[in-house]
């Protein structure tokens, strides 16, 4: 392979792995689906080659499984798989949030508590939210609890951050009838960002651990 063809190949390795976790979160593939590879390219419009590396990280991420002569298996997601990505939160995010209120910029938490509020007053629904609702709720979601890992700066932390999150956007597909008909969880993160635009480490820090303890009953079906 010359230097020349290598960018475009980890281009369309990069494409191939950002499509398969798109369909996934648009339902089109599914957690526990069996689907081989040809199937895959053609649904995502990539040659083999860069899908069969794309698939690898994958594997690698524990997304996916590769079984010889049948095809890829996409990640089961189970109640266990639930409690691992709740305790490694737990002990990731209660101190991320407390180095983000001692030194982190404010002006950016003031912008994303801004932001979360308006989600908040337009959300006037009873009805679980449709997946394009899901997906956007999430989004804002995942850019709060970043903000709070990148305080840490620390690669392992950002690296197995990113990892969990995948695994838990996956049970969000599965359990989302019973995960999103509840609005609590952006009025937790609302009084986690005004602990920390206060500048109260130790608020936050129990604001945090109250949020990430009702969102894990919430997505195991036990919040009341």
């Amino acid at each position: 392979m010359t230097d020349a063809a290598t960018p475009k190949v980890a281009t369309l390795r990069n494409l191939a792995h950002s499509r398969f976790m798109d369909s996934l979160k648009q339902g089109e593939l599914r957690p526990a689906q069996l689907v081989s590879q040809r199937e895959l390219c053609a649904m995502l419009d990539v040659p083999m080659g860069p899908m069969r590396e794309a698939l690898k990280r994958l594997e690698g991420d524990g997304i996916v499984t590769l079984i010889p002569q049948r095809g890829v298996q996409i990640l089961h997601i189970d109640e266990k798989t639930i409690n691992d990505a709740f305790q490694m939160r737990l002990m990731v995010e209660i101190e991320a949030v407390r180095a983000f209120t001692a030194g982190g910029d404010k002006a950016v938490a003031a912008d994303l508590r801004r932001r979360t509020e308006a989600a908040r007053q337009g959300d006037t629904a009873h009805s679980p939210l449709d997946l394009s609702e899901i997906n956007a709720r999430t989004a804002l979601d995942h850019e709060m609890h970043r903000l709070f890992v990148s305080a840490l700066v620390n690669d392992f932390a950002d690296d197995l951050f990113e990892k969990v999150l995948d695994r838990l956007q996956l049970s969000r597909l599965v359990f989302r009838l019973r995960n999103y008909t509840d609005r609590r969880a952006i009025k937790e993160h609302l009084d986690i960002l005004d602990h920390v635009n206060a500048g109260d480490v130790e608020g936050a820090a129990e604001a945090m651990e109250v949020h990430l303890k009702a969102s894990w009953n919430r997505a195991l079906g036990l919040a009341d």
